[in-house]
């Protein structure tokens, strides 16, 4: 696989530069019309091997670049991926992974990613995301919950946070067989077990009703859930996320800043990105708005999919159309929170760039977005995408609002996008299930033309730069302290980030509050869980309020803490940041 900084990978491969495709999005959809003739027809043996197989085969493209912040850079084509997919997938299979079997993969952005989950595939198994800030208890959590049969990373950290559980959990979990780049003790050598192995795999048969992945999403009470999908999710991914909002086209470079372990990496660089046979470009780096706006300078991205927190970032620097040409930039795609009126202002005027929002779930496909060629109403998701039978409902009744009218967003039940259920949670299931309708537990409305308005999470879920925290993974860390009695975790409203994790704690006899103890406590939840999830603010309180069956009342935690920061939800308001309606 290359390492040099030119997109000329190989002859004639790459995008045609001509003047009437610079700079702006050409295609245009007839919404109306697109919603009429939408018919969903899944082949029953569709199965995304067969679309990567194909691509490999036909395409001359590259799949994956990634760039460094040392300056080098690591370039796949989609034949290259393939191979060492077909290698690695003989590799997994001679370690006993067969078809079923779940195989838990922390990667890094970067080629491995690619390789590992299509070798996956190719053999029938089921791959398990995960983040590489997953500490040793999530990942302990992931190993038991979804029976996992292996363990592949290219991240040091994270090797360490196994090793450190190994022993302990030896009793528990059967063994696995664990996979590094590189040399380490008790591991198998990734890059060296590729070579050693054969290129001809027989790949196994599967159908679009096969499981493809487990991913785990964040709630309000219990541990993370499990989502489960098949292949035909990602058939989904194509014709509404690929072909609708993206749009992706085969010649085009497109960069998505998610993390292989999230959910939307099988929105953007799986689904929306592969299925066209395009070029993802990834970069290893920290943000940093100027960084960002030079990645789409120098490697001439076409379709870039930023959080709105990492827009509203670049949206500060005043002069950036004077020092970075962004003519190849067609598009911005957003999603994760309300993208503001002044970012779309920004990026319009300064660039001549539609910013298009779009709005899913861990458990669906892109249930609603702004569509190319359709009017941007900044703040707004967009309209139910074609192939999308949607409505804003009452979450008691099951029964349609009307325009106007706030209600949960709801997709009609055994829709193809949505989840198969969640992973040995039958309960958490049927929780999400209203007569005809799964409902998202996300409150909106929408207006007299179809455009659908977040107004509000219903659930006491944080929602901080794009992350998605429950109280139950942050108060399980804080609660594992020493020093801590029991906790109650809050979403709190901040300028930067839009709200922040903020954690009432009560201490246990013989502990003070004190400002190191706070410091203290955040260092802990940053070693036993993902980083993302520390919380930024601790109140240390004598008691917390509960119901009379012992129930914690955030929301009691939660209106307090509103009113004490009622000028910075001003402000937050004044910049259409704010969505919360208690």
């Amino acid at each position: 696989m290359g390492q040099d900084e030119s997109w000329n990978y190989t002859p004639d491969k790459h995008i045609s530069k001509g003047a009437d495709q610079v700079g702006k999005e050409k295609e245009a959809f007839d919404y109306e019309e697109e919603r009429k003739s939408f018919n969903w027809d899944i082949p029953e043996d569709y199965n995304f091997v067969d679309t990567i197989r194909k691509l490999a085969a036909d395409s001359s493209n590259l799949m994956a670049v990634t760039g460094y912040p040392d300056g080098t850079v690591e370039k796949a084509s989609y034949q290259e991926v393939w191979d060492s997919a077909m290698k690695f997938g003989n590799v997994l299979r001679d370690s006993g992974i067969h078809k079923g079997d779940r195989v838990l993969v922390i990667l890094r952005r970067g080629s491995d990613v690619y390789v590992t989950s299509i070798a996956i595939w190719a053999i029938g198994g089921v791959v398990v995301p995960g983040t590489i800030m997953l500490k040793s208890r999530d990942i302990e959590y992931r190993m038991q919950d979804a029976g996992i049969k292996a363990l592949i990373t290219n991240d040091r950290a994270v090797a360490d946070e196994v090793d450190r559980i190994k022993d302990s959990i030896a009793d528990r979990i059967p063994a696995i067989d664990l996979f590094f780049s590189g040399q380490r003790e008790g591991w198998k050598n990734y890059e060296q077990e590729i070579d050693a192995a054969s290129g001809k795999l027989k790949i196994e048969k599967l159908t679009a009703n096969d499981l493809l992945a487990i991913n785990y999403t964040s709630g309000t009470t219990g541990a993370p859930k499990g989502v489960l999908h098949t292949h035909s999710l990602m058939y989904c991914f194509d014709r509404l996320n690929r072909h609708y909002w993206w749009n992706t086209q085969s010649d085009e470079r497109c960069w998505a800043t998610t993390e292989p372990g999230w959910a939307k990496w099988y929105w953007g660089p799986f689904g929306a990105v592969l299925n066209a046979g395009a070029t993802n470009f990834h970069y290893a780096g920290r943000f940093d708005p100027e960084k960002w706006f030079e990645l789409l300078d120098r490697w001439k991205i076409n379709r870039a999919c930023f959080t709105p927190t990492e827009l509203r970032s670049m949206a500060t620097i005043e002069d950036a159309d004077q020092r970075f040409e962004l003519s190849e930039l067609k598009v911005i795609l957003t999603a994760g929170e309300p993208c503001t009126p002044g970012i779309v202002k920004f990026f319009g005027e300064k660039f001549g760039v539609p910013v298009r929002e779009g709005y899913g779930q861990t458990e669906s496909c892109v249930i609603a977005c702004t569509l190319p060629g359709m009017e941007i109403r900044p703040g707004s998701m967009g309209k139910f995408t074609p192939g999308v039978e949607g409505a804003i409902v009452d979450p008691d009744t099951g029964e349609k609002l009307p325009p106007g009218e706030k209600g949960t967003i709801a997709v009609v039940k055994d829709h193809p996008m949505l989840f198969k259920g969640y992973h040995n949670k039958p309960e958490k299931t049927a929780e999400c299930f209203i007569g005809d309708w799964y409902l998202t537990g996300d409150l909106a409305m929408m207006d007299d033309d179809g455009y659908i308005w977040f107004e509000s999470r219903s659930d006491d879920i944080c929602l901080s730069s794009g992350y998605r925290i429950g109280p139950f993974e942050v108060e399980s860390a804080v609660d594992s302290h020493e020093a801590v009695l029991e906790s109650a975790m809050i979403p709190s409203p901040d300028q930067i980030r839009g709200e922040i994790v903020k954690v009432f704690v009560v201490l246990r006899e013989g502990y003070k509050p004190s400002e190191q103890l706070v410091k203290d406590i955040q260092k802990h939840v940053k070693e036993v869980t993902a980083p993302y999830k520390y919380p930024r603010e601790i109140e240390f309180v004598r008691e917390l309020p509960k119901t009379i069956s012992g129930k914690i009342k955030r929301k009691e935690l939660r209106m307090n803490e509103f009113e004490t920061k009622k000028d910075v939800i001003e402000k937050l308001k004044e910049k259409g940041l704010w969505k919360r309606s208690d």
